[in-house]
């Protein structure tokens, strides 16, 4: 059984290699101690500081929860990136300070569709401004 950082280690790699053959220049810090897993640099020169959450199996019956407290407002983080193993699939999503991010991968038992966020609506990294 894998330990937790190298579970973690598996979505880094997979969120490294999707950015870098999409041409990003991505940058990894010497150390992973202040909630930055890697940096990206953006076509206009600005870089997004990127925090990789590794998910092997949902803990909705519909959709993914990824529990950020430790990141909340601390201003370290601009992209949460979700790689979901199961799937080989990975969502960039522009952390605002929540909580929790929910992401739908299935239509909900109750088909609710407002407010719901779907993983799939998230599969390019985000162009700021």
């Amino acid at each position: 059984m894998q330990k937790t950082n190298e579970k973690g280690m598996v979505g880094e790699l997979a969120v490294r290699k999707d950015l870098l053959s999409k041409e990003y220049i991505v940058y990894l810090p010497e150390c992973d101690a202040n909630q930055v897993d890697m940096v990206v640099e953006m076509d206009n020169g600005s870089f997004k500081r990127v925090q990789v959450k590794t998910v092997y199996r949902t803990n909705k019956t519909t959709s993914i929860e990824i529990r950020c407290a430790k990141h909340q407002h601390t201003n370290r983080v601009d992209v949460v990136a979700v790689y979901y193993v199961p799937k080989d699939i990975i969502a960039y999503v522009p952390y605002n300070n929540e909580l929790t991010i929910h992401l739908a991968l299935t239509t909900a038992k109750n088909n609710q569709k407002s407010k719901r966020k779907w993983f799939y609506q998230y599969e390019r990294f985000p162009e700021f401004s």
